[in-house]
C-alpha cells in the first residue's frame, strides 16, 4: 500500500510540474528566483533526511521535488521575477547558513526541523508575490504538490514526527499559495 500511495504523490507531483512549467515557458507563471532558489538547497536536504530517516517510498515525493524545483529555480533566471528584497536575502543567507549546518554536522532531525522553517520563510516572497500579481501563479502546481503532501504522509513507513513534519508543511504552504491567489483574484 505505501508503494502505492507514494507512487501516487510522485505522480501528482509530477502532473502538477508540467503545466507550471510549460506556463512559465509561455511567460504566464513568473516564479520568484529567492524562492525557488532557497527550495532547491531546502528539498535536496529534506529529500536526503527523508531517505536517511527511514521515509520508504514517501521518499520519492522529495526526490521528484528536488529535481523539479531545480528546474523551476533555473528557468526562474530568465522568467522569473524578485530576488534583491531584504526579507529575499535575509531567507536566502538562512537557507545557506543551514546548508552548510547540515553538510558539517549531518544531523538529518534538526536540519529538517530548521528547513521546515526557513522554507516557511522562503514561502513568503512567494505570497507577497501572489498577493500583489495573483496572475503569476497558477492552481495545478500548488493543489497537486498539496495533496502530494497528504500522500506523502500516508506512505510512511512507520509514524516518526520527522518524517511527517515536512510533508505536512508541504500541505499547508501549498494551501496558503492557493487561498491567497484564490482570495486576491475575487
Amino acid at each position: 500500500m505505501q508503494l502505492v500511495v507514494g507512487f501516487a504523490a510522485l505522480l501528482l507531483n509530477l502532473l502538477g510540474y508540467i503545466p507550471y512549467i510549460r506556463d512559465i515557458l509561455r511567460k504566464k507563471v513568473k516564479p520568484h528566483r529567492i524562492t525557488w532558489g532557497i527550495w532547491t538547497i531546502l528539498t535536496t536536504i529534506a529529500a536526503f533526511n527523508q531517505v536517511s530517516n527511514g521515509g520508504g517510498y514517501s521518499s520519492m515525493f522529495f526526490i521528484s521535488t528536488t529535481v523539479l524545483v531545480t528546474i523551476v529555480f533555473v528557468l526562474s533566471f530568465r522568467y522569473g521575477m524578485g530576488g534583491a528584497s531584504k526579507i529575499d536575502r535575509l531567507c536566502l543567507t538562512l537557507a545557506i547558513l543551514l546548508l552548510i549546518y547540515w553538510i558539517t554536522v549531518q544531523e538529518t532531525r534538526l536540519s529538517t526541523v530548521l528547513a521546515v522553517i526557513i522554507d516557511g520563510l522562503a514561502a513568503i516572497p512567494t505570497v507577497i508575490k501572489t498577493y500583489h500579481q495573483p496572475e503569476t501563479e497558477s492552481y495545478p502546481q500548488w493543489i497537486l504538490a498539496g495533496i502530494a503532501g497528504l500522500l506523502t504522509m500516508s506512505a510512511v513507513p512507520h509514524f516518526d514526527w520527522i518524517l511527517i513534519i515536512y510533508p505536512l508543511y508541504v500541505v499547508l504552504m501549498n494551501g496558503a499559495i492557493v487561498g491567497v491567489k484564490y482570495i486576491k483574484e475575487r
